[in-house]
Parts: structure tokens; sequence; C-alpha cells
């Protein structure tokens, strides 16, 4: 095998595609020619050296895509966090501004008992400025309005009709202890008949007898 058929043959030979016989061919040339076994060394340094800066190059290039990747997700994750965290605050606040009510303070609503003839109405008004309130009504003895929590409101562009600046209650006696009923009914009263009144720190009762002499 002459020199030059030796060094056409090399890069086949250091990628293992030469056949059997031609590598053992260019095994012997090597042990008769010096020349052609440093050339062969030559080319395997200098493939060695260019895997080396490739694979360099292919790792700086992972590292960059890493790094780009990581950017991205920290970039959309601060996108996402804001977009939820304003979301949350303007559900929040919609909460706060538009929906929410609550128990009245009793240091924050007015109560006034008027008698007019054999009428006594309660009416309960908000001392605060732009605040309504909303009554829950209940009959538990069924035959008259004898408990009831005051809620409370701020003003805002969603505040229903139900919403006042004061609510009544009306009853009408027959004399100091007979109440009458809107069924038309009498219903003698005791001491028993009460109407509580829920407020958010304690509870008010007022006797109704009481009620036909509110000055008293």
């Amino acid at each position: 095998m002459n020199h030059h058929v030796f060094k056409d043959l090399v890069p086949n030979y250091l990628e293992h595609l030469t056949s059997e016989e031609t590598t053992r061919q260019m095994d012997v040339h090597m042990k008769e020619c010096k020349d052609c076994k440093e050339y062969l060394h030559d080319m395997q340094e200098e493939r060695i050296s260019e895997n080396v800066h490739v694979q360099a190059k292919e790792d700086r290039n992972v590292d960059y895509l890493k790094k780009v990747r990581s950017k991205n997700r920290k970039k959309i994750f601060t996108i996402v966090t804001s977009l939820l965290s304003l979301f949350l605050i303007l559900i929040l606040g919609y909460y706060l501004l538009f929906v929410r009510m609550w128990i009245a303070d009793a240091n924050d609503v007015q109560t006034t008992i008027q008698k007019q003839g054999n009428t006594v109405k309660l009416t309960f008004t908000s001392k605060q400025d732009n605040h309504f309130l909303l009554p829950r009504k209940e009959q538990l003895n069924q035959d008259y309005i004898d408990w009831m929590i005051i809620y409370e409101k701020r003003k805002d562009f969603s505040t229903p009709e139900s919403l006042k600046e004061e609510i009544n209650i009306t009853y009408t006696f027959l004399d100091e202890n007979t109440l009458l009923l809107d069924n038309g009914k009498e219903k003698k009263l005791t001491a028993d008949d009460k109407l509580s009144i829920q407020y958010k720190d304690h509870t008010k009762e007022l006797s109704l007898m009481d009620l036909y002499h509110p000055d008293h």
C-alpha cells in the first residue's frame, strides 16, 4: 500500500468504515512507515480536538437555551402571578364595595319609637353616611315579628332598592295588653312577648307591652 492510498483511507479508518482486509493492510503499512503512522496520529489528535470544540459549542448552546427557557419561565410565572393577583384584588374589591354586607353595630344604628294612636312604629336609621340597612325579619311564634337581624351595607352602584336609609316595624295595639295581628286576630300579650334585635356585638330585647308606653 502506497502513502497516497493510505492517507486517503485514514478518515474511513478512523471511523471504522474500512474492511477487515484494508484495515489489516493499513496496520502493516504503519509498522513499516513511520510518516504514515504519525500522519494517522496527527489526524486522530485533530479529530479529538475538533470533537472537543464541537462538544464545548454544543454545551454552550445548551446552557444558553437553558438560560433562555429559565428566563422565559420566570417571565411567564411573573405575568401569571401578576394577573392572578390583579384578579384577586378586583374580586376582593368588588366584594368589599358592591357585595359585602355585615351585621350592623348597635352604636351605628339609631332606634326611634313613635306612637300614634294605637299604632307603634319602630324606625332604625344608619348613623353612617352612605350606609344602608337591610333587616331580616322572622316570626318565630308565627303571630308577629319578634326577631330580626339588622344588616348594613355601603352605598354603591349595585345598591338594591331593598336597602333603605331607614327601616320600620309597625305594631297595632287594641289596648296596652292586646296586639292586633295582620290576619285580624287578637293576641293577648304577656311579659314574655318581646322583639329581639340582633346586632354585631349583642342582642337587644324590647318588651311589646312596654312599646305601648314608649315614654315610660
